[in-house]
């Protein structure tokens, strides 16, 4: 994989419209869960007694087929309009990445788009690959890429040059508010740079506590 290529993350799907427009949308999507996907109500149950006050629920279950599994999706109202929180499958397993976003498209593709044409809803979805530039300024990531490229990849940034690098990095990446968190820095590390996954997690640690640290050191100042 090149540095371009990215990495394949979780998609997110945003039905993005007013709250004056939930309960028609609500009613849109129960009306075309004909199957593969279905209203689970009894899920909706459960999972109501954990909202939030003027929170909604719109629970799916989807019958396994065309290569898919049987899952269960969550559609979670915000003050922008309903987000998946999570896609979960009914039998033992995990999803993986790939398969998640296929579940994904695939309710996307049969409810959520149809759902949003006749309710002036708009479908939003992250990309499925994501690069450094999605979770950074351009000036970390050259930072970030500076210190992988010249680093000893098996003591990660102890010795005194590949140190100065890092911190630098930790400095810009607190500066510039990065998105950047623990996991992906771990994955960049490893699948795309090829670092070895013990350290990748040291320097994940050591990220996680620089920022933090910086983070207090501006409140106290402040």
């Amino acid at each position: 994989m090149s540095r371009d290529d990215g990495l394949e993350v979780f998609q997110d799907l945003l039905l993005r419209g007013a709250a004056e427009g939930w309960p028609q949308l609500r009613k849109t999507l129960i009306e075309l869960a004909v199957g593969p996907w279905w209203h689970a109500a009894n899920d909706e149950n459960v999972l109501s007694e954990h909202a939030g006050p003027g929170e909604e629920i719109i629970a799916f279950h989807r019958d396994p087929g065309d290569g898919l599994k049987a899952v269960g999706l969550v559609l979670w109202s915000e003050p922008e309009g309903f987000k998946v929180t999570n896609i979960v499958p009914r039998d033992v397993g995990e999803l993986g990445i790939a398969n998640y976003n296929w579940l994904l498209q695939d309710f996307i593709e049969r409810l959520a788009r149809p759902a949003a044409a006749r309710t002036g809803f708009s479908v939003e979805v992250t990309a499925a690959r994501q690069t450094l530039k999605d979770w950074m300024s351009s000036e970390a990531a050259d930072a970030l890429r500076r210190f992988s490229a010249a680093a000893n990849k098996s003591t990660g940034s102890s010795h005194p040059l590949d140190r100065r690098r890092w911190l630098a990095f930790l400095m810009t990446a607190h500066r510039d508010a990065t998105a950047l968190d623990a996991e992906q820095l771990v994955r960049w590390l490893t699948e795309v740079e090829g670092w070895p996954g013990n350290v990748a997690h040291r320097l994940a640690v050591e990220y996680e506590f620089g920022r933090e640290l910086l983070t207090t050191y501006d409140q106290f100042r402040s």
